[in-house]
């Protein structure tokens, strides 16, 4: 009979341990939900009350008590925002969108308002970082009148792929401002950078298109014809020599430059020769020679060299 009340008294022991001890983590779980929740408080406050050097304070040490909620990085980010030490702020408003990334719209919205603040104290700069940073967060955040200004930003740090996309962005909403010509000279440029010069022509062809007597008109066709000459001569080396007669035929068209004229027709000449056009390729080293009478420039010598093999194979 007594060994067998020890035996149910040794059961019960591990059972009550359990208890006790399950008990005790539950309190301990309480108590650092409450600690956690005290401090994002007291961080809320400080910061709702524009006590932004209390609030960087109170964020270090809840940080160093590791209480690390994406609320305590936030208000970290944001108060260093706001006096003005943005790139320490970015990293802490980062911190906050990783560890919760339902806070993006939030943290987006905070700094472009604190980016339109920056904007009509004519801190430009400072308004197109904040305003970068808060599409990086999200990037579904609607920038309005100030898309140019992100493109620009963009654009001003040799980022090119995203300058291109907020340039299109921009003159689909908004191409009526007068912050478009120099846009589409910004885009074409992002385009060539980023390897899609195609996508270059045509954004210059739409701006003289819109702007054909524009502040910036000369720089466009200049640019243009230059892609187009660029152009000309891939589509040579590939073997494309129909696609490099049809591009350099534009070219010509389009400019008035004799540099560039003569050594244009000099790559149709060639582009001829190896279709077999050898009428035609003869005819375009005769213009090079006919529009610089007298002239001993390369270009003209090695005209003049062209015509004198095309006559000696018989071949003209």
């Amino acid at each position: 009979m007594i060994a067998v009340r020890v035996a149910i008294q040794s059961a019960k022991r591990p059972i009550t341990l359990l208890v006790l001890t399950a008990a005790a983590f539950a309190l301990a779980l309480g108590s650092g939900c409450s600690k956690e929740k005290k401090a994002v408080a007291e961080i809320r406050e400080a910061f709702e009350a524009d006590e932004f050097e209390e609030t960087i304070a109170f964020c270090r040490h809840a940080i160093r008590r590791g209480i690390e909620a994406p609320e305590v990085y936030y208000y970290y980010g944001a108060s260093l925002v706001s006096i003005n030490r943005d790139f320490e702020g970015f990293r802490q408003l980062a911190n906050a969108a990783e560890r919760d990334p339902s806070m993006s719209a939030q943290m987006a919205e905070f700094l472009y308002d604190s980016g339109c603040r920056s904007f009509k104290k004519r801190l430009r700069s400072q308004a197109a970082k904040r305003m970068r940073q808060a599409v990086e967060i999200d990037p579904a955040l609607d920038l309005g009148t100030y898309v140019y200004m992100v493109a620009d930003e963009y654009f001003a740090q040799n980022d090119y792929e995203p300058a291109a996309q907020f340039y299109a962005r921009a003159l689909a909403q908004r191409p009526d401002t007068s912050a478009a010509e120099e846009a589409y000279l910004n885009l074409a440029k992002s385009y060539v950078e980023i390897g899609t010069p195609a996508r270059a022509r045509e954004s210059l062809d739409e701006m003289l298109e819109r702007y054909p007597d524009g502040r910036l008109a000369t720089q466009a066709r200049w640019r243009l014809v230059n892609l187009m000459y660029e152009e000309g001569e891939k589509q040579y080396v590939l073997g494309n020599y129909e696609e490099a007669v049809e591009v350099i035929n534009e070219l010509l068209r389009r400019t008035r430059n004799p540099g560039l004229s003569q050594k244009s027709r000099f790559l149709l000449g060639e582009s001829y020769e190896r279709m077999g056009e050898y009428e035609n390729a003869y005819r375009q080293y005769r213009k090079i020679i006919d529009s610089d009478r007298g002239a001993s420039g390369r270009i003209v010598e090695r005209a003049r060299q062209k015509i004198s093999a095309l006559r000696e194979a018989g071949l003209y």
